[in-house]
């Protein structure tokens, strides 16, 4: 039942300057393709290398897989040292949440890669797809710059996925985290 007397809190507040602000957000997309075969384990694998001339800092992240997830992690990889930048088991609420490491400063020559860790119980093969019946692996990170300019590219992060690519055999990484898997 509606009660007509009770005030209305919907709607948008929009709030403008008159001057540019110092810093600048902006949204980068991890994910794969990719498929998994019945009663199996996989690892979908992405990494991109930081060409552009620019220092992100993240400050968010969020995660997503449909029922297949069991963890997603992000990470900048710097040389052979691998920094966490977020991980989630994805069947919690799928929503932005703050990085831990508010130090972190993502450059040029970095790595950012992400996973995401599925167990297929299903007797079928499970391909990336957009319905509820396929798969999907997407790691978000929300950042920061110092003033307006964002990523060039800003098509995201992609690879085939297994059982193509992996970050040992397609992005020559080295010094894997060994608890991807876990939550």
């Amino acid at each position: 039942m509606h009660k007509l007397d009770q005030p209305d809190y919907s709607g948008v507040t929009l709030t403008s300057s008159p001057s540019p602000f110092s810093k600048t957000a902006g949204v980068l997309l991890l994910g794969t393709g990719g498929m998994m075969s019945k009663k199996s384990t996989a690892d979908f694998d992405t990494a991109c290398y930081m060409d552009e001339d620019i220092k992100l800092h993240p400050f968010a992240f969020r995660t997503h897989t449909h029922r297949h997830g069991k963890v997603v992690s992000g990470y900048r990889v710097r040389g052979s040292q691998w920094t966490l930048i977020g991980k989630r088991d994805p069947q919690l609420p799928q929503m932005f949440y703050p990085v831990e490491n508010k130090e972190i400063v993502i450059e040029k020559g970095d790595t950012l890669a992400a996973r995401c860790h599925m167990v297929n119980d299903e007797n079928r093969d499970v391909y990336v797809g957009s319905t509820n019946d396929d798969e999907m692996c997407n790691f978000y990170m929300m950042y920061w710059v110092d003033g307006s300019q964002l990523l060039q590219d800003d098509s995201g992060c992609w690879s085939p996925g297994p059982p193509y690519y992996s970050w040992k055999n397609n992005a020559s990484l080295t010094n894997i985290p060994t608890d991807t898997d876990q939550p």
